[in-house]
């Protein structure tokens, strides 16, 4: 899967958990492969690539997108990690 650059930075910008834009895009990957038809006009075939497409230009949204921001950790840099892995 060649998944352009701008398409991921726009969707972690947008929501910040690449957990949940894989899980976001897997499911509607799914639901393209059960026939469901693709909201934007693509020759892509690749279904993961055309469901990351379509998050980014907005034609589908992860629910509850703003709890993602609170689950999100804010992990910063520790001298103590440093001493435990030397």
């Amino acid at each position: 899967m060649t998944l352009k650059r701008n398409v991921y930075e726009t969707l972690m910008n947008k929501y910040g958990n690449k957990f949940a834009i894989t899980m976001a895009a897997a499911k509607r990957a799914e639901s393209l492969n059960e026939l469901s038809k693709p909201l934007i006009k693509t020759n892509e075939v690749n279904l993961i690539s055309i469901a990351f497409e379509e998050m980014a230009q907005n034609y589908v949204e992860i629910k509850n997108s703003e709890m993602l921001k609170l689950l999100s950790a804010n992990v910063k840099y520790s001298k103590y990690t440093e001493e435990e892995n030397a």
